[in-house]
């Protein structure tokens, strides 16, 4: 059951697997977070971790050598008449049935990274618009087309008439993305998934993109789910925060806690890497040791303990972490605040 009635989307130990000629892929391996309605979740961490293979789960879209192999993915449908809730599994459903078809672009949207190839080049903004549209509202073509010219304009596009009837290469970076985002909210979703949306565009851009994000979020009062690697656009957008490292979300919390609290070594080792104003001109960046390895080769114990340092010997190489409450809304992933683990782990053999 959700955690709370204000939950829109719990995901709980999902597992996700790539078969690929070279073996099989363990992308997902035991995902959980929460996502409340109304806030905006960020979710964090280097490439590699799990961060957009999460969002085609939730939105049962993932290509065909991918399987969810476990876990569960609970959409929280509320009625807006009588306020009623219903709990759907989005695991359970088939990716092209009638009922996550109904759900995918309607209840849940989303926005990809590249809207270059997201928009499909031979068909004008209108027709993809329009494709959106009639598919999941019973309306004619004309209706649709005023729907879709609405849905340019709160985005902000001038002459919305225009780039309705406008290819997507007659338009710019900034101007496909707000058309990506038009086509995401024209059936007016309660959730919205955004990877990465502002990876391709210019600063000045970017920000006019999240000013708008923040701008309708507010109006709607929409959930959003934006994945990114700024964490300083998780500071300007974010309610809550979950940082992922290799397939698994390793702390959750509200996003003031995460940056003036941050309890696990990868939180806090993101954190230090972020440039300062106040630090020296010729000093060197805080920078993570290593990489993120190879999830078909994934380290025994903690994902984690060959980049960390304060991971100790014969604990963090030998158990994993399981999801610890630290009080309130914050989970984290961390042999250092498992106080059993920990004891054994002083207690003199003899």
């Amino acid at each position: 059951m959700a955690e709370n009635q204000n939950t829109i989307l719990q995901v709980e130990n999902l597992h996700t697997h790539f078969l690929t000629e070279s073996g099989v892929i363990r992308a997902l391996r035991g995902v959980d977070f929460s996502v409340e309605r109304g806030k905006v979740l960020g979710i964090v961490g280097e490439s590699g971790c799990g961060k957009s293979v999460t969002a085609q789960c939730i939105m049962n879209m993932l290509p065909g050598n991918g399987r969810m192999v476990d876990g569960k993915i609970t959409y929280y449908r509320q009625d807006p008449i009588d306020q009623r809730t219903e709990a759907i599994d989005i695991t359970s459903l088939q990716p092209r049935g009638k009922a996550m078809r109904a759900i995918r672009g309607n209840d849940i949207a989303m926005i990809f990274q590249e809207p270059m190839t997201s928009l499909d080049p031979v068909y004008t903004v209108g027709s993809q618009l329009l494709e959106a549209i009639t598919l999941h509202q019973n309306v004619t073509k004309q209706e649709g087309r005023e729907i879709g010219i609405d849905a340019l304009a709160k985005v902000n596009l001038p002459e919305p008439g225009r780039t309705f009837d406008a290819y997507p290469h007659q338009l710019s970076g900034g101007q496909r993305q707000r058309v990506m985002i038009a086509i995401a909210l024209s059936c007016n979703p309660t959730l919205l998934i955004a990877d990465e949306p502002t990876t391709a565009l210019d600063v000045t851009t970017q920000a006019q993109i999240l000013d708008l994000m923040r701008a309708l979020q507010e109006e709607t009062h929409m959930s959003i789910i934006f994945i990114t690697h700024d964490l300083g656009v998780v500071a300007e957008m974010c309610d809550d925060v979950a940082v992922m490292y290799l397939g698994k979300a390793v702390e959750q919390t509200d996003v003031d806690t995460t940056f003036h609290n941050p309890q696990h070594p990868y939180t806090r080792a993101l954190l230090r890497s972020i440039p300062r104003l106040t630090d020296e001109v010729q000093g060197r960046l805080d920078v993570i040791k290593g990489r993120v390895p190879d999830p078909s080769v994934v380290p025994p114990g903690c994902p984690f303990h060959p980049r960390c340092p304060e991971m100790i010997p014969g604990l963090c190489d030998v158990h994993t972490p399981e999801v610890l409450q630290m009080g309130g809304n914050h989970r984290v992933r961390c042999l250092l605040y498992d106080d059993t683990l920990m004891a054994q782990h002083a207690a003199p053999t003899i």
